[in-house]
């Protein structure tokens, strides 16, 4: 797969230095890993979908408290995301990576063992924070360990294999959270809701221990120190090609004028944050800058809200199929359920079990987006990405309009399912881009501030759904709808390289 060169060769720019490291079975293990990593985040903005349902009784949510606890994870990933990504950039991928995946098991401890929603809702914040690292390193770390024309491809496929998460997700919520029991614990009643949230740190765990197996970007290292990046070169070279490190040709790579090294001292180090955060306002990447932020909000609002309250509205559609018998359109099924609030004054029975249709979504979705994401892994081969997210924009705006127009739950479930995965692949063209559109030196952090105009999104559409899904239902979903049609023009303003 690698280019044959004859002898040693001096002074070879990165890129061309990875061409000769190849493409192979180390390249498919760091895939791998990227993608097993990504489940982390992703499975922290969405295991709250299914507390919504099941922890309303225990920790006394309304609407309005659910709109916040879903926001949480949000929140800490926005306040934490720009420095993450400054790290990534002075620190290394890896450094982060490690670090913010291993507490995050704590976190997430901690968390089954929540007392109140409020702490919860701390936690919640905190582990976002420790995910924001993901996010931000995980991509720049992929692409810099890959060839660069296989980049594309690369991400597309990793982020498949992070959509193993809703998989994960479903299945341990359909064996738990159908179960009535109850340990009492000395503070407070360990119930199955708090058992499927402890088991959610499985992932951040297998990823901490995954990433401890891979090397630091060579791109990074490069900035410092040019031997180190060669010994990462060379083992990449020969787990790809199976021939010894030392017959990798590559005697040296040359470092270009964008990749600086790291600061010294606090002046140092503010002065290097502004170094690679104003240049993405500024010519020539402010409009790539403007354009990814915005793709982020939108798909981050359209994908992450739908995906968190996905199990409340099939719970509710599944509650008044099961009481009534008369057809009606999705808004008069999903506020025909608005009444079960726990923090009512009247003594009512608070309900907070699942019906079984509310993983059925999860699960197809599971098997679905990876599926979906390795398609457009090939077809970013085949077809502009700026054309097909354009379409799948266009698509998305319709199916979410004949939603609020369909008669029956399944037609609603199944447009409701197939709705996130269009986005996501949209997501992930849009992460494709970016890294390949921005230099080395400012990659992590215009990745970081793509992660916190999406998580803006994810907040916004958490909270936009909390305060209309009770009373404003079809508003809610015809501005969704028109925020995808309007905004379907922009990836066309993208100049990217043949």
């Amino acid at each position: 797969m690698q280019g044959k060169v004859q002898g040693p060769i001096e002074d070879v720019d990165f890129e061309k230095a990875m061409e000769i490291a190849g493409y192979g079975k180390f390249s498919a293990f760091v895939i791998l890993v990227s993608g097993l990593s990504l489940c982390v985040p992703m499975l922290g903005a969405m295991d709250v979908s299914y507390l919504l349902p099941t922890a309303q009784c225990d920790l006394d949510l309304s609407s309005e408290r659910k709109g916040l606890l879903g926001s949480a994870y949000f929140i800490g990933i926005i306040a934490a995301s720009h420095l993450s990504g400054f790290l990534a950039d002075t620190r290394g991928r890896r450094y982060i990576l490690v670090r913010g995946t291993s507490l995050n098991v704590i976190v997430y401890i901690f968390g089954s063992m929540a007392p109140n929603v409020w702490l919860f809702v701390l936690l919640k914040i905190l582990s976002g924070a420790l995910c924001a690292s993901v996010l931000t390193a995980m991509l720049p770390l992929l692409g810099e360990l890959v060839p660069r024309r296989r980049s594309s491809q690369a991400v597309l496929v990793a982020m498949s294999f992070s959509s193993l998460y809703l998989l994960y997700s479903s299945l341990i919520g359909w064996l738990i959270l159908g179960d009535e029991w109850t340990i009492n614990l000395y503070l407070l009643n360990f119930t199955p809701w708090r058992l499927f949230y402890l088991l959610c740190c499985f992932p951040s765990l297998l990823s901490a221990t995954l990433l401890l197996l891979i090397p630091e970007s060579p791109r990074f290292l490069l900035a410092s120190n040019n031997e180190d990046a060669l010994k990462v070169l060379r083992k990449i070279y020969s787990y790809n090609t199976g021939n010894i490190a030392e017959s990798y040709p590559v005697q040296s790579v040359t470092k270009n004028a964008d990749e600086a090294s790291s600061p010294e001292g606090a002046a140092g180090l503010l002065r290097h944050i502004l170094d690679q955060t104003l240049p993405l306002f500024k010519s020539p990447h402010l409009r790539n800058t403007i354009l990814c932020n915005m793709l982020s909000f939108i798909f981050f609002l359209c994908h992450d809200t739908m995906l968190l309250w996905l199990p409340e509205i099939t719970n509710r559609m599944a509650y008044y199929d099961d009481s009534s018998q008369q057809p009606a359109c999705f808004c008069e099924m999903v506020e025909s359920e608005v009444d079960y609030k726990p923090n009512t004054s009247i003594n009512v029975s608070c309900q907070d079990d699942v019906q079984d249709d509310v993983f059925i979504p999860n699960i197809i979705l599971g098997v679905a987006h990876p599926t979906a994401l390795l398609a457009g892994s090939f077809l970013v081969r085949l077809v502009d990405r700026r054309l097909s997210m354009a379409i799948f924009m266009t698509l998305c705006s319709l199916m979410i309009l004949l939603v609020t127009l369909m008669p029956t739950s399944l037609p609603i479930t199944l447009l409701l399912t197939g709705f996130p995965i269009l986005m996501s692949v949209c997501n992930s063209m849009t992460s494709s881009i970016t890294i390949e559109i921005f230099p080395a030196c400012i990659r992590a952090m215009a990745v970081a501030l793509m992660t916190i105009s999406g998580r803006l999104g994810s907040v916004a559409g958490a909270h936009l759904f909390s305060q209309l899904i009770d009373s404003h239902c079809l508003l809610l979903f015809h501005l969704l709808s028109l925020a995808l049609i309007f905004l379907a023009a922009l990836p066309f303003r993208f100049h990217l390289k043949n």
